[in-house]
């Protein structure tokens, strides 16, 4: 005698594939008409602006004159750079949605270290970072992404 499937058997299969769909589709940011942003999702963000405030902090108690150290002009780009590609990277890899001043910030971070530490080592891109660094959280601000 063979088993024969109810309907309600198959009901059941298609509503719990459908719900494991629907757990591992991307989740969207607020901005593009989608979900909201997981918890995990936030708490990266917060920590990306948490270490973008942090080199300002360092480079503010450690500015020329004040203290024995000397921190090289490549070190804030390369800091930017590392922090907001890294968590650019990492926010991809997981499936979020980076805003696109994250990977814009990050590039040209990228390029004024390449620059300070090859082209033009006495060149100081501390000012140029800062402004970045501004702008990145200025629009992670107004719009509610980084």
């Amino acid at each position: 005698m063979s088993y024969r499937r109810s309907r309600r058997d198959y009901d059941d299969d298609y509503d719990n594939r459908r719900s494991s769909r629907r757990r591992s589709s991307r989740r969207r940011s607020s901005g593009g008409g989608g979900g909201r942003k997981s918890y995990d999702e936030i708490r990266v963000e917060h920590i990306t602006w948490a270490l973008l405030v942090g080199v300002f902090a360092v480079l503010y108690l450690t500015r020329e004159g004040q203290t024995d150290l000397n921190i090289p002009n490549w070190f804030t780009p390369v800091a930017g750079a590392l922090i907001l590609l890294g968590s650019g990277f990492y926010q991809y890899a997981n499936r979020w949605r980076v805003s696109p001043a994250t990977w814009v910030g990050g590039s040209l971070m990228l390029v004024m270290a390449y620059y300070s530490m090859y082209m033009s080592p006495n060149a100081d891109v501390k000012g140029f970072a800062m402004l970045t660094f501004a702008a990145v959280i200025a629009f992670g601000v107004l719009t509610g992404e980084t």
